[in-house]
């Protein structure tokens, strides 16, 4: 999945995201493995092949349970191992959410995009199938903020 770096205001670091859920079977999903990588994409589109998409080549883990993981479908947050600090300047946000089970899936709302922002495919496969939609998801985290002295932010009360 793709995130352009104008929709975000400023540097952040993301030490979570949360899904939406759509309503799917059971109350909760279990996995035998998954993983989240997050990096930079140069493009505002994503390509088939999950590698070719990141700047370099270069993605970060953040997030890895290869024992079996369960997630309450009310509350799909993961909650990284390690944060991510983004800075929009450097590229698009790029992430990739891994299951190699694949018994098992993460129901969410999803909407449709006017690019190619999400691929969908087989965990041992190099490459996947374009969707032009991506799932409802929240990034969480802290924004980066602007330096500024007591005095200046005692001026900007009044």
């Amino acid at each position: 999945m793709i995130a352009n770096a104008s929709e975000f205001s400023e540097a952040m670091t993301i030490n979570s995201m949360t899904f939406y859920p759509s309503p799917g079977p059971g109350t909760e999903v279990t996995f035998d493995e998954f993983v989240v990588y997050l990096g930079y994409c140069a493009n505002d589109e994503l390509g088939a092949t999950y590698d070719a998409n990141y700047i370099g080549g270069v993605k970060y883990k953040v997030f890895e349970r290869t024992n079996p993981i369960t997630f309450l479908h009310t509350d799909l947050t993961i909650y990284f191992d390690t944060p991510f600090f983004y800075l929009p300047a450097n590229g698009n946000l790029v992430f990739e959410v891994i299951w190699p089970d694949g018994k098992d899936e993460i129901y969410t709302y999803s909407s449709g995009t006017s690019g190619l922002t999400c691929v969908y495919g087989s965990f041992d496969l190099p490459s996947g199938d374009q969707y032009m939609e991506t799932p409802h998801f929240l990034l969480n985290g802290e924004m980066a903020l602007n330096q500024m002295t007591f005095a200046g932010i005692k001026a900007s009360f009044r």
